[in-house]
């Protein structure tokens, strides 16, 4: 059953990972993940990092990939209860370049799990 409690845990983890991975602090991205992890993102196929070296090689390919903004807007962050422990949260979102032309729109998808006691991330999609 979901909690307020876990569906506030599981937003200040995507929060978490959003701020560092908005920095380029790629340690602190990796510190919100728990392994293996799996992603998709703007890469061509699903890939799974099994470890912190990994999942940060991976970023840098998801990066280099993904549209050259010079601005995102976040339009809406959703919770999805899944199963005991287990949520997604769906992050809706527009991307701007720098003429302030929207390049890109669309939706990233983040799976966490209770891990101990608290959640990590464990698939970005």
């Amino acid at each position: 059953m979901s909690s307020a409690e876990d569906e506030a845990k599981v937003r200040e983890v995507h929060n978490q990972y959003f701020q560092a991975l908005g920095s380029g602090d790629m340690d602190a991205v990796a510190d919100n993940f728990t392994f293996p992890a799996a992603f998709k993102g703007f890469l061509e196929d699903v890939t799974i990092a099994p470890d912190k070296a990994s999942l940060i090689a991976t970023y840098e390919r998801l990066i280099e990939a993904a549209p050259k903004a010079a601005r995102s807007e976040i339009r809406g962050i959703d919770v999805g209860y899944l199963r005991t422990g287990v949520y997604m949260l769906t992050m809706s979102y527009e991307q701007y370049g720098a003429d302030d032309a929207l390049i890109h729109e669309g939706r990233a998808v983040y799976f966490m799990k209770r891990v101990g006691d608290e959640y990590k991330l464990f698939a970005v999609f």
